[in-house]
C-alpha cells in the first residue's frame, strides 16, 4: 500500500508535466490585448481568445477567471528570465 502523502506527489508531479508539455505555447510576437506588452497567459473565454500580460491579468484575475474556458498560464517564464539575467 502506498503512503497518501507519496501518491499525491506523484498526481502532482503528472499534473506539473502536464502542464510542462502544454507550456510554452505563446512566444515574444504574442501581445496583451490591453497594453501591448509580451503576453504570458492566454485565455480562451465565452467570446474568443484574449491575450494578457501578467500585469493586465492580475489586475482583473477575478472578472477573467469567471470568463474563461481555458487558461494558459505562463509567468514562469518572467521567472525565468529575472533568473537568467541576475546571473549575468
Amino acid at each position: 500500500m502506498q503512503n497518501p502523502t507519496t501518491e499525491g506527489n506523484e498526481m502532482e508531479t503528472e499534473l506539473i508535466e502536464d502542464v510542462e508539455i502544454i507550456s510554452d505555447t505563446m512566444n515574444s510576437t504574442d501581445r496583451c490585448d490591453s497594453c501591448g506588452a509580451q503576453a504570458y497567459i492566454w485565455v480562451n473565454g465565452i467570446a474568443g481568445d484574449l491575450l494578457f500580460c501578467g500585469h493586465h491579468f492580475a489586475k482583473s484575475e477575478d472578472k477573467i477567471r469567471a470568463y474563461a474556458f481555458e487558461i494558459i498560464d505562463e509567468r514562469h517564464k518572467l521567472e525565468a528570465k529575472r533568473e537568467s539575467s541576475a546571473a549575468i
